[in-house]
């Protein structure tokens, strides 16, 4: 699949699943959404479901532009500045989100923002820093096969690619993941095509690595496929 296939298969999927997030979320048990000392207004929650399935469908986007880059590429010398790009991107994106989720904590212990907004912003965050949880484990995933000088001369190597799939795997904390699982779910932040095996789509690296986590930040499954 080209670059601009996977864009167009974005688009037409955006307003479909963002239905489909807002009646999964609606249907979460009244006592899990109504955790906090307020209740969540309709509208707030609208704005939380369709900010956590745009982050889904914008990594889901990220991913399979990565899968395209590293199937393109033709030497592992592409291919490790393929890698070093995608944890550049991952790595500032992760430590915004940090930031953000710092912000809005402060923000909802000074009263500044209402018990509802603060759970969609906390879902939104959640939801993306799962999406780059997972463009780690790919990046790691095609980095296994790509000698550690060859990479070392882009700047990256096997252990800070690791590293980092595992902070963005933290999902902010059990209390941070499962104030987004009041709101948005359990399955938040959750690729549309999970069973994609990471990597490349050509099948190019040695093994995809794929774990699936609850919504409190716990490894739930892992299992290793070997081509």
């Amino acid at each position: 699949m080209t670059l601009a296939a996977v864009l167009v298969v974005a688009t037409v999927a955006m307003p479909l699943a963002a239905a489909s997030v807002v009646s999964s979320g609606s249907g979460q048990d009244g006592s899990d959404a109504e955790t906090g000392p307020e209740s969540i207004a309709p509208g707030e929650r609208f704005v939380a479901a369709v900010g956590v399935q745009n982050a889904e469908i914008e990594g889901d986007v990220a991913e399979r532009a990565f899968d395209v880059r590293l199937s393109n590429a033709d030497s592992n010398e592409t291919k490790a500045a393929v890698i070093a790009t995608q944890h550049e991107e991952s790595e500032a994106r992760l430590a915004d989100l940090e930031e953000r989720l710092e912000a809005v904590n402060e923000s909802r212990e000074a009263d500044e923002i209402s018990d509802g907004r603060y759970r969609a912003e906390v879902a939104k965050t959640v939801a993306e820093m799962r999406s780059v949880e997972r463009r780690a484990a790919a990046a790691e995933t095609a980095a296994v096969g790509i000698p550690a000088d060859v990479l070392a001369d882009r700047g990256v190597d096997l252990e800070s690619i690791r590293t980092l799939r595992e902070r963005a795997g933290e999902l902010g904390g059990p209390d941070t993941a499962a104030v987004a699982r009041s709101i948005a779910g359990d399955d938040v932040g959750r690729s549309m095509s999970d069973d994609r095996a990471p990597g490349g789509s050509d099948g190019s690296a040695n093994a995809s690595r794929s774990t699936e986590r609850t919504a409190d930040g716990n490894e739930s499954r892992e299992a290793t496929n070997e081509n």
